[in-house]
């Protein structure tokens, strides 16, 4: 037999038994549907997470306060006498509410620090219009992409030498006043997108001094730290650690980026390993099918054998037959999840509420070969058996079974 002849019996038998077939192959189609689906959404997510926290750069380290310890300028010296450190600066941060010229209100990040450094710390960040503020600048600042124009147009709102004012609440003399602080645009940020720890477009960054003279804030919210060379990370993070002890929090963006890696390298085992299981269920149904077609042909197959069909020709024919139905499964599948993987990843995922993700599923070749590698496989075992009992059926007895 020519392999368009094994075709054309397959087709055959399949057609005649419609029904039967259609579930079979619908109960294969779940296998790689669920793989592409779940393994695909879940990688697109936590590609988008892994490439931001790089993005703010594997070699910013981040100290915040912490057991009601108070951050000054003597800790930002002291930080600064570490080795492998290229730039040091400390921060303050707040939230405050500002009203667009469109009507539009929206809640702003304030970070104050030094904004030389400010493409260091976040790394790709780009300045779109105007330029930095100097240091002693205080009512200057720089605006995020989203700040700056309309949400619900797109049109730019605010350009450099636009004039805005922020809403922050302010802590005096133990209570908390609303303050109308009001700013000069010095330059407007090139949209970057969501990050894990800061979120540029909605941000205003203002100037070091800014901090301390606007904010009304006595100490630093934190340090930024840039190191010289990413390997030399984790000693700068160790020393930091062996400063203050407890008294600090120390996040490494590297440390973090090396975690969420291990995480993810152990979530793609578990979803491979849960999506098998509908493999493991296609494989009984291949079975009791193939067994159910064996038994119906078997005078059909004894009928072959007397006009001179071999026990391995019946054997290929059968186990094609299985294998035609794993195939349409395993693409019908793959075509099915990679629309389940769009639909799965077409909602935003919000961790709080400047902090969103949005991402493309990773279907990637080497994602779509195993599933369609794993719909073969599961014609192959389940059909091995029932076609090597098929070949061995004694043509005498087929030809008289009822």
């Amino acid at each position: 037999m020519n392999p368009s002849d094994i075709l054309r019996l397959v087709v055959r038998a399949v057609t005649e038994r419609r029904l039967r077939s259609t579930l079979t192959i619908l109960g294969i189609v779940i296998g790689p549907a669920a793989m592409i689906a779940i393994i695909g959404a879940t990688k697109g997510f936590t590609h988008v997470i892994t490439e931001q926290l790089t993005s703010l750069g594997q070699n910013t380290v981040i100290v915040f306060p912490a057991k009601d310890y108070k951050l000054t300028y003597s800790d930002v010296l002291r930080i600064r006498r570490i080795p492998f450190i290229s730039h040091v600066t400390p921060f303050y941060q707040a939230s405050g509410e500002l009203r667009k010229p469109d009507g539009e209100k929206v809640r702003v990040t304030i970070y104050a620090f030094d904004l030389v450094i400010l493409t260091r710390v976040i790394a790709g960040l780009e300045v779109e219009e105007g330029r930095i503020p100097p240091a002693k600048a205080y009512a200057s600042c720089v605006l995020g992409s989203d700040i700056a124009s309309s949400e619900k147009t797109g049109a730019r709102l605010y350009k450099p030498g636009a004039a805005l004012t922020v809403k922050v609440p302010v802590i005096e003399d133990d209570s908390i006043t609303v303050k109308n602080l009001n700013f000069i645009v010095s330059a407007v940020l090139k949209p970057y997108g969501t990050m894990m720890l800061v979120n540029p477009d909605k941000s205003i960054f203002l100037p070091l001094d800014a901090g301390k003279a606007l904010l009304a804030q006595q100490y630093y919210t934190g340090v930024f730290i840039v190191v010289r060379d990413v390997d030399r990370v984790e000693d700068v993070v160790s020393r930091v650690r062996d400063m203050y002890g407890d008294y600090v929090e120390v996040v490494s963006i590297k440390q973090i980026a090396k975690t969420v890696s291990n995480i993810i390298h152990v979530l793609d085992v578990l979803l491979f390993s849960t999506s098998s299981i509908s493999f493991a269920v296609a494989v009984t149904g291949i079975m009791a099918t193939m067994f159910t077609s064996v038994m119906e042909r078997t005078r059909e197959i004894g009928i072959m054998k007397a006009v001179g069909f071999t026990s391995r020709q019946i054997m290929i024919l059968m186990l094609s037959e299985s294998l035609f139905m794993s195939v349409v499964g395993g693409v019908t599948g793959v075509a099915v999840g990679a629309v389940g993987a769009y639909i799965l990843t077409g909602r935003t995922l919000a961790f709080a509420e400047n902090i969103t993700f949005t991402a493309k599923p990773a279907i990637t070749p080497d994602l779509v070969a195993e599933a369609l590698l794993m719909a073969v496989s599961v014609g192959v075992v389940g059909g091995i058996l029932p076609a090597f009992r098929a070949s061995r059926l004694p043509p005498v007895e087929a030809l008289r079974y009822e």
